[in-house]
């Protein structure tokens, strides 16, 4: 136990994630101060959306992750900014496929989950209604450090919750966090 614990002190002190987490909490509690659902902050991690941070609500709609969890990059809102924003040569691996469905709307079509993503980096945000649970929508919103996107930021929602509130809650943290990872860097 001792050295597990002394290997994961270890790891937190240089973390860029860590960073990252301390900069966004702030900002994810006052999104679930206002929806009142679960918020998540996820990055890219290889081929996968890993989230670092999950804040719950007692009555908030069903959600699958957990921090420290990964979910498939064409599967959850979270991972189709990263992807929307990702190195083509990641996305063009992703379109390959194989895309196995997550839930009963995840999109696994190629052309549509490019189509997907193109909408994603034209609108800034992705709604994904029915892409982990029947019952749920995700909306994220990119994280942005020096102009790239290193995180995503999203709320799970019920699925007949209108998007557009929710994207500006999101929108309004993101850059609360993008001005918080810049004053760290100054």
């Amino acid at each position: 136990m001792r050295l597990g614990m002394r290997l994961w002190e270890l790891a937190l002190r240089g973390s860029t994630a860590l960073r990252l987490r301390q900069a966004a909490l702030p900002h994810m509690e006052r999104v679930q101060a206002v929806l009142r659902e679960h918020t998540q902050l996820a990055v890219l991690e290889r081929e996968e959306a890993l989230f670092l941070e999950r804040l719950s609500h007692p009555e908030a709609v069903s959600n699958i992750t957990r921090v420290a969890g990964r979910l498939p990059l064409h599967a959850s809102s979270s991972g189709l900014v990263l992807l929307a924003h990702a190195e083509p040569a990641l996305r063009e691996q992703v379109l390959a496929g194989p895309l196995r469905a997550v839930g009963p709307d995840t999109v696994t079509d190629p052309v549509a989950l490019e189509r997907l993503l193109a909408e994603t980096r034209r609108r800034g945000f992705v709604a994904a209604p029915g892409s982990i649970e029947a019952v749920s929508t995700g909306i994220a919103v990119p994280v942005r450090a020096a102009g790239e996107v290193i995180a995503a930021l999203s709320v799970v929602m019920p699925r007949d919750a209108a998007v557009e509130p929710a994207v500006r809650v999101l929108r309004g943290a993101a850059t609360g966090i993008e001005a918080e990872l810049r004053g760290a860097r100054a």
